[in-house]
């Protein structure tokens, strides 16, 4: 779609849009008025940037508690942490019933197979009528928490002195957390319309916005679905791995918590002996082993100027400990909560959903689990602390201050996190160059293709993989430095590869579908001109093991590092990661039963995809074309209404539509079983097992 020229300098900041402090409707309007022929996006971003600038100017004129200069700093900012950590236990409660209330449901179904997926995508219904997923609702109480947070937190103020928790007025503060829950979504609305190309159609009363590219929410959304999918996968398969692996002597390297205590005024965080872990922190082991792609090795070593010598890898196993410090303190939490729930003195009993750490025994304890020195664990713990500076967040940073010495973990952020997404942007908050990522991954994923080939009976004498950096030096054209080349009886595959960040928001998405989109245009370039110079590459390609005859076909491919727009085109091309690629050339593609009372009577289940040379060539483009892992995705796209409340009686309502994946169905290797059974074969066994797809 072709952008206006409004629309392009609201992108490039030359016009303050509504979500600058220089924004003005008079500037805004003027502004516009003073650009020749504007088009319709130009027109729509006009409309959407004054409706949506005005309901961000209700919610901040509706903030009374956060910018009051009457309640202590200290004050506010328990009340509002505590407020945020006890709707992290009732959304505990919720989601473990209708947890429960699904299998119970699926379980007076006879012989019905279902995956992990749709058991996780049961939803809550929420005050207002709408129901969310668990994970939304815990998104929610972290970003809808950051708002009043940075309110407080703006004027840098004076944390010293005690709390008085008895002048806070409880309702107004869920308010003001309900109301920062609505401020982020009408920013990321408003990113949506600038950037996405939504539309908003006014109806008077209540504004709907409607998406116009709906390629972007449909890689999005399987992205998302997918990508739990293989973290399920790859948790259950880990936690098996490591079961084995202590029952052979195995040690985590690192020390866990084992209790938080007293000592007249001083906190102590006892630290575990070498060796002696819980469950918990076996499960936070497996998330950083995750956390950590196989290509960033250096990276994650490499001593970081902005830490004063200390790796992301240290960084990690910080994160690790405070995490389960955080969750030692939600456990004796925890133990009082049932009590509370419909005890009417909110007074009494909420305060204790903010409970403090000393960073000094912070510091103390970590020096010890980490091994490393005290000034060390100081700067790591600063580094975790939200002090509200430009470029944090609380998933990354999420300590906060409540005096000099103390600070309050919040909870759904250490529970609940993407921690490979976190890798990222700690990555880019301690300055490392991203694009040094790039170059990695290319040879990564240049190993894996080789690595594949070689170990195949069916592809090594037929298939093969240029290595190194490969640049096609056609006469008569440009040059064309090719990521990965690989052939398959005489087709030849020419990919485009891309290290990206995996999008969280409005803007990351748009820049990643732009990146996708200008790798496609390159693999078809690149395609091409291989292509259209058949003879010169024949020649040159033989010098790498690859025989071809001069009527080869040719095959463009987009390789990303995100399961985002994965198994969605680009301008035609097929658009896969590591996981898809690799299942091909390794031949199958298994998936698990899991059988969680017995993790190890798991069963698992294969399906070939080729069983010769001749099969693998002729089905490889149409494999990569449309992944068949990526059907029940696909197919679970539906259209979903998200309300926009009005934030008071001067305000007004919306409707946005968007998308959601819910990967219902069966994973491919089990379909066959199903179909098997659904047809009443007695031969055919089935249980109440959970399915999920291997990485």
């Amino acid at each position: 779609m072709k952008m206006g020229e409004f629309t392009k300098r609201v992108r490039s900041d030359a016009i303050a849009g509504p979500l600058r402090r220089a924004f003005t409707p008079d500037r805004w309007n003027r502004a516009f008025g003073d650009l020749p022929a504007p088009d319709a996006e130009d027109q729509d971003i006009h409309a959407a940037g004054l409706v949506l600038h005005e309901k961000l100017g209700t919610i901040r004129s509706i903030l009374k508690l956060s910018s009051s200069d009457e309640i202590s700093a200290t004050t506010k900012l328990r009340a509002f942490l505590a407020l945020a950590n006890y709707d992290f236990f009732v959304t505990r409660d919720k989601t473990g019933l209708a947890i429960e209330r699904f299998m119970t449901e699926r379980a007076a179904v006879s012989q019905e197979l279902y995956d992990m997926e749709e058991m996780a995508a049961v939803k809550l219904s929420l005050p207002g009528g709408a129901a969310w997923m668990p994970n939304e609702v815990v998104e929610g109480i972290v970003d809808g928490i950051e708002l009043p947070i940075r309110v407080v937190m703006q004027a840098k103020p004076d944390l010293a002195g005690n709390p008085r928790m008895n002048r806070i007025q409880w309702d107004e503060a869920i308010r003001e957390l309900n109301l920062g829950v609505l401020y982020r979504f009408a920013v990321d609305l408003w990113d949506d319309c600038l950037w996405n190309s939504y539309k908003m159609i006014d109806t008077g009363p209540v504004k709907v916005f409607l998406p116009r590219e709906i390629d972007v929410l449909r890689s999005y959304r399987t992205g998302l679905a997918r990508r739990a999918s293989l973290s399920m996968g790859f948790n259950i398969q880990a936690t098996q791995f490591q079961r084995e692996a202590f029952a052979q002597g195995m040690r985590l390297k690192f020390r866990d918590v084992c209790g938080i205590e007293r000592r007249g005024k001083r906190q102590v965080i006892k630290v575990a002996k070498q060796g002696v872990s819980t469950g918990i922190l076996e499960q936070l082991s497996i998330l950083r082993t995750h956390a950590a792609e196989p290509y960033y090795g250096e990276l994650l070593e490499e001593r970081l100027e902005a830490l004063h010598g200390l790796t992301l890898s240290t960084l990690m196993d910080a994160w690790t400990f405070i995490s389960r410090a955080a969750q030692m303190l939600a456990k004796s939490i925890g133990e009082k909560h049932t009590q509370n729930v419909g005890e009417d003195r909110v007074h009494a009993w909420m305060p204790e959903y903010a409970p403090t750490l000393q960073t000094g025994a912070l510091e103390d304890a970590l020096a010890i689990a980490a091994g490393i020195n005290k000034a060390e664990a100081r700067r790591i713990v600063d580094f975790f602390t939200f002090r509200g500076m430009a470029g944090q967040e609380l998933w990354a940073q999420p300590l906060v201050p409540v005096g000099p010495d103390k600070v309050v973990p919040v909870f759904a952020a250490v529970a609940s996190p993407n921690l490979r997404r976190l890798v990222d942007v700690w990555m880019r908050q301690t300055g490392v160059d991203l694009a040094r990522r790039g170059p990695a991954f290319e040879t990564h994923i240049q190993e894996l293709v080789i690595d594949a080939i070689q170990s195949s009976e069916v592809l090594s004498p037929v298939a093969a993989c240029i290595t190194g950096d490969y640049t096609f030096r056609p006469s008569g054209s440009r040059d064309e430095q090719i990521d990965l080349i690989f052939s398959i009886g005489n087709t030849v595959f020419v990919a485009e590869a891309k290290c990206i960040l995996e999008p969280t928001d409005a803007k990351g998405l748009a820049m990643h579908r732009k990146t996708v989109l200008g790798a496609a245009e390159q693999a078809l370039r690149k395609a091409k001109a291989v292509e259209d110079n058949r003879i010169q590459f024949i020649e040159d390609a033989s010098r790498f093991g690859m025989t071809l005859s001069e009527d080869f076909k040719v095959e463009p491919l987009v390789i990303v590092s995100t399961s985002t727009h994965v198994g969605i085109a680009a301008l035609t091309v097929p658009v896969i990661d590591e996981h898809i690629l690799g299942r091909f050339m390794d031949g199958e593609l298994e998936d698990i039963a899991y059988q969680p009372g017995d993790p190890a009577s798991s069963k698992r289940f294969k399906t070939r995809f080729y069983s010769n040379a001749a099969e693998a060539e002729e089905r490889a483009p149409g494999y990569f074309a449309s992944p068949p892992q990526m059907k029940r995705f696909i197919d679970g796209l539906r259209v979903r209404v998200v309300p926009l409340y009005a934030a008071d009686e001067r305000d007004w309502a919306g409707q946005v539509v968007t998308m959601e994946c819910v990967a219902g169905g069966v994973p491919l290797s089990l379909q066959e079983q199903a179909r098997s059974a659904i047809k009443g074969d007695p031969t055919t066994s089935i249980t109440h097992e959970r399915y999920v797809d291997v990485p």
